[in-house]
C-alpha cells in the first residue's frame, strides 16, 4: 500500500499517522462523502471463529457511542483477505478487518509538550464524560493513557483505542490481549495485579494522563527507557520497578505544576477504588478546576456568584479537595434506657419545633438518652456554636440513624465533619477526666495518629451530693476529631478547638436533662423501628466459615451488629444506613427480593466486600432524595468474590425477613 492508492473502493490512501496492533494506521480520503478518515488494521488469526468474536467487540464498542462528542466514531468496517490490502508481503493467511475510523488531526497527545493545568482539566472533563457514557454501558477502557487520546481541530477530546475494553460483569476481554491489557505507567493497581476491571480502574488511569499532559511523566516517575538509552539489565530493572509501582498504587505528583488540579487528582488516584470518585462526579471536579472554579465539597462545579449547594459525597470530597477532617460525638446507651415509642412524653415545645426535657430537679432522674429511637441527637449537633469556625450546616440524611451529622467548612478547601453518635459502652475506666462542665466529665479519647479526641459522660462526683448519682440506664458520650487528607490551618490544635467546642455544646444540652424527643418521629415505616440484628439468625449466618453466630457485637437499638470468624479473620456486619440512592454507578446491581441491591466490592476497603439494599426513599433536606437501606459488609483474608458471594448471601437472608414485620 502505497500514498495515492485507493482503498476498498472509496479510499484513497494519503500518509501513514501511526501503528497499531494489526499493521499502520492510515489517513486516507473518503472520496464517497469527501472527508479524511483513518484506517485502521486488526488481523484475524490462529482460530477464526475465537479470533472474529474478541477482534469484532471494539467495533462493536464503539457503535454504542457513535453520537459521543468525546468517542472517536467509527464510520465502518472493511474486510479483505490478508495479503490482498498489502501487496501480498505480509503472509500468513487469515483476514483484516480495516476500521473506518474518524480522523483526529493531533493523533495521540503522548507526542505533545506539557499543557496548562487549566486547559488539562478541560480535557479531562470531556474525557470524564466519555467514561462515564462508557460505564453507563458496562464497558471498562482500561488503557486511558496520552497516546490514546487525541484532539480535534476545534480542541475537543476524543478518547480513542478500545482494543483493550472489558465488558463489566462480563468474563472476557473484548481484544484478544487478556488480563495484560493495560499500560503499567498509568494503570491502576487493581489493573495491574490482574484484578477484573471496575469503573473506577479508568478514573485511576485519566488522572495518570492528565498528570503526564501537565509534566510530561505519569505519576510514576516517567516512562521505562527505550532500547538503546538504558537498555540492558538497567532497562529490565525500570521495567520491573514500574510494574512493582503499578502493583502497590504508587503515586509521586507534581503538586506545583499540577496547581488546581492536584487535590482533583488525588482523589482521582487512591489506591482504593471504593475510594475513588465516579467518572460523572470526576467530570465535575475537572469542569469546575477548568472554569477557575474551586469545586464544592459535593463534587458539584460551585455556582456563579457564590451561592453553595448541598454537600454530598462526604468520604469522596475530603480527599478530593484534599483536606478534610471529622468530629464524632459517640453517645452510648445502655439498654433500658428511658423511653418506649409513642409514649406521649409530656412538655414543652422550644422555638425549633423539639420536645424540651422536664426539669431534673422535679424530683426522679432521668436516663440521658431515653429510648434511642424517639431521642433528637441532633439535638446534641449546634452548628451555630460552630460558625466561628466556618459556615456550618446540619445533615440529617446520612449514616445510621444512631447519628447526626453538621459539615463546617473553614475555607473552599476544606471541611470539618462533626457526627453526634450514640453508642453502648461506658467511659474508659483507665482514663481520668481532664475537665468537667456542669455534671459531665470530659475525657481525651485513646490517642490515634492524626486525630485529636474527646470523650464525655455524666461525672457521678460532680455537683455535690445532692445530686442524683447515675443510674445503669445512663449513657456514654464521645467526642472525636478525625484528620483527613491534609490539614486544615491551625493543623491539630485547631482540629482540638472544634473538638472542644463542639464537646462544650454537647455537654451543656446534656446538663439540661433528658435529651429531647424528635418532632416528627420517624414514620411507622422507617427502619428506625426495626432491627438490624433480627434480620441475620445463625442459620443465615453459617455460610460465613467459623462465624461466632451468638457472640455479636450489638449497637444502640439494634441498629447495627458485628460477628467474628476464626477462620481467615473473616467478620460480617449489618446495619442501617441513610444516604443518597446507589446505582449501578456504585458497583453492580443484584435483584434480591425484590430489592434492587448494589454489590461494592472493595467497598470498605481492600478485603472487603459490600452489599446495599434499598428499603425506603424519602424526601431529605432541601427536596433531596434520601434512601434507608441495609449495609451488608464483609471483610476476610479472601479473595473479593468470595467476599462478594458471602456478603450477598446474607443480603438475600436479610432482604426476605425486610419483608415480614
Amino acid at each position: 500500500m502505497r500514498p495515492g492508492d485507493e482503498f476498498a473502493g472509496r479510499y484513497v490512501l494519503k500518509e501513514v499517522i501511526g501503528a497499531g496492533r494489526g499493521g499502520d494506521v492510515w489517513l486516507a480520503h473518503d472520496t464517497v462523502v469527501g472527508q479524511d478518515v483513518a484506517l485502521k488494521p486488526e488481523r484475524a488469526e490462529g482460530d477464526r471463529e475465537t479470533a472474529v468474536r474478541q477482534l469484532l467487540g471494539e467495533p462493536r464498542a464503539l457503535a454504542k457511542f457513535r453520537d459521543h462528542p468525546h468517542v472517536v466514531t467509527l464510520f465502518d468496517v472493511v474486510t479483505v483477505p490478508s495479503g490482498e490490502d498489502t501487496g501480498g508481503d505480509t503472509g500468513g493467511g487469515g483476514e483484516t478487518y480495516w476500521f473506518v475510523m474518524e480522523y483526529v488531526p493531533g493523533g495521540g497527545l503522548d507526542r505533545q509538550p506539557p499543557m496548562s493545568p487549566g486547559r488539562v482539566a478541560r480535557i479531562g472533563a470531556q474525557l470524564a464524560d466519555a467514561l462515564a457514557a462508557l460505564h453507563q454501558a458496562g464497558i471498562v477502557h482500561c488503557d486511558v493513557k496520552p497516546a490514546n487520546v487525541g484532539l480535534t481541530r476545534r480542541g475537543a477530546a476524543k478518547l480513542l483505542d478500545f482494543g483493550a475494553a472489558y465488558r463489566a460483569g462480563g468474563g472476557e476481554t473484548i481484544t484478544a490481549n487478556g488480563p495484560y491489557s493495560f499500560t503499567p505507567d498509568y494503570a491502576a493497581p487493581e489493573l495491574a495485579r490482574g484484578n477484573v476491571p471496575r469503573p473506577a480502574s479508568d478514573v485511576f488511569c485519566l488522572a495518570a494522563t492528565l498528570h503526564a499532559l501537565v509534566t510530561g511523566s505519569p505519576p510514576r516517575g516517567g516512562e521505562p527507557p527505550a532500547d538503546g538509552d538504558g537498555a540492558g539489565a538497567a532497562g529490565e530493572d525500570q521495567d520491573r520497578l514500574t510494574y512493582w509501582k503499578a502493583e502497590q498504587g504508587v503515586v509521586e505528583m507534581d503538586a506545583d505544576a499540577l496547581g488546581p488540579l492536584h487535590p482533583v487528582l488525588g482523589a482521582m488516584l487512591r489506591r482504593d477504588p471504593g475510594q475513588r470518585p465516579d467518572a460523572a462526579e470526576a467530570g465535575r471536579l475537572l469542569a469546575a478546576v477548568a472554569e477557575h472554579r474551586t469545586p464544592a465539597p459535593d463534587g458539584r462545579p460551585a455556582p456563579p456568584g457564590g451561592g453553595r449547594p448541598r454537600r454530598r459525597r462526604r468520604a469522596l470530597i475530603a480527599a478530593a479537595l484534599g483536606v478534610g477532617a471529622a468530629v464524632v460525638l459517640s453517645l452510648v446507651a445502655l439498654p433500658g434506657d428511658g423511653d418506649k415509642p409513642g409514649d406521649g412524653r409530656k412538655g414543652t415545645r422550644g422555638s425549633a419545633g423539639r420536645q424540651l426535657p422536664k426539669d431534673p430537679s422535679n424530683g426522679g432522674t432521668r436516663a440521658l438518652i431515653g429510648d434511642p429511637r424517639t431521642a433528637d441527637v441532633c439535638a446534641l449537633a449546634d452548628a451555630d456554636a460552630l460558625d466561628r469556625f466556618g459556615e456550618s450546616e446540619v445533615d440529617v440524611d446520612y449514616g445510621n440513624f444512631d447519628r447526626c451529622d453538621v459539615l463546617v467548612h473553614p475555607d473552599d478547601r476544606s471541611r470539618i465533619d462533626v457526627s453526634v453518635q450514640v453508642r453502648r459502652g461506658s467511659p474508659p475506666e483507665a482514663s481520668d477526666p481532664v475537665r468537667t462542665i456542669g455534671g459531665i466529665a470530659v475525657r481525651e479519647a485513646p490517642p490515634k495518629e492524626g486525630e485529636c479526641g474527646l470523650l464525655l459522660s455524666r461525672d457521678d462526683a460532680a455537683g455535690g451530693s445532692d445530686r442524683p448519682r447515675s443510674t445503669g440506664g445512663d449513657m456514654f458520650v464521645g467526642v472525636r476529631v478525625d484528620v483527613g487528607h491534609g490539614t486544615v490551618a491551625g493543623g491539630a490544635a485547631a482540629l482540638c478547638a472544634v473538638a472542644d467546642t463542639a464537646a462544650r455544646s454537647a455537654a451543656e444540652v446534656l446538663n439540661r436533662g433528658p435529651l429531647p424527643r424528635r418532632s416528627p418521629p420517624y414514620p411507622a415505616a422507617s427502619l428506625a423501628w426495626r432491627s438490624a440484628c433480627a434480620l441475620l439468625d445463625a442459620e443465615a449466618l453459617s455460610v460465613v466459615p467459623g462465624i461466632r453466630a451468638d457472640v455479636p457485637e450489638a449497637g444502640v437499638a439494634g441498629w447495627d451488629c458485628e460477628w467474628f470468624s476464626d477462620v481467615d479473620d473473616l467478620e460480617a456486619e449489618i446495619a442501617f444506613f441513610r444516604d443518597e440512592p446507589k446505582s449501578a454507578r456504585n458497583g453492580r446491581i443484584v435483584r434480591l427480593s425484590g430489592y434492587d441491591a448494589v454489590v461494592e466490592p472493595e467497598g470498605n476497603g481492600e478485603g472487603t466486600c459490600t452489599v446495599f439494599v434499598p428499603f425506603r426513599e424519602y424526601g431529605g433536606r432541601d427536596a433531596e432524595t434520601a434512601v434507608e437501606m441495609l449495609r451488608l459488609h464483609v471483610g476476610g483474608q479472601r479473595s473479593s468474590g468470595e467476599l462478594c458471594h458471602l456478603a450477598t448471601e446474607l443480603a438475600a437472608s436479610a432482604s426476605a425477613k425486610l419483608r415480614t414485620r
